[in-house]
């Protein structure tokens, strides 16, 4: 009985077979680089109070960000009355304040500049506030976080308060 000698190995790939693979990898990079360049969410470094209250007095544009989707209506009020309390105090007195606020159903923004309000995805906001230092307040167990571009406030129910900052 003869021994095979390429049993158990795998064949080789042909010429045209590298080339569709080396294609499809290629195809592959460009697409990975697009989703990097233009969808993907830049990463904002973790950073302290100062750093972001910094942020935005260097800036003459910021923005609020409510974020009470999934929240009941008193959690709801309470994220939106935090919002009014900090939008009226001397961080964002100045600026062009540009107002966006998600709910289970759609989003809303509100420019100053503008006057008036458009419906958005909630993709569109998060690509909307690459640009811009921004305050995201949301519904949830209370923390904060801060980053060199953007903070993020969470409240619940309990918070009962004056939200300010510094």
């Amino acid at each position: 009985m003869k021994e095979d000698k390429n049993f158990g190995k795998k064949p080789a790939l042909s010429e045209r077979d590298r080339q569709a693979l080396f294609a499809l990898l290629a195809i592959a990079a460009i697409g990975l680089a697009a989703y990097v360049l233009f969808l993907a969410e830049p990463a904002d470094a973790p950073s302290d109070m100062d750093t972001f209250v910094g942020k935005v007095l260097a800036s003459p544009n910021a923005a609020l960000f409510f974020d009470v989707r999934g929240a009941s209506a008193e959690e709801a009020r309470i994220v939106y009355q935090c919002g009014v309390d900090l939008a009226g105090g001397s961080l964002f007195g100045s600026k062009t304040l540009s107002t966006y606020a998600c709910d289970d159903n759609e989003c809303m923004s509100v420019n100053s500049a503008q006057n008036g309000s458009n419906t958005l995805t909630y993709e569109q906001v998060r690509k909307n506030l690459r640009t811009l230092p921004y305050l995201m307040i949301k519904s949830g167990a209370p923390s904060s976080k801060f980053f060199a571009s953007h903070a993020e406030l969470t409240i619940d129910s309990s918070f009962n308060a004056t939200c300010k900052l510094g």
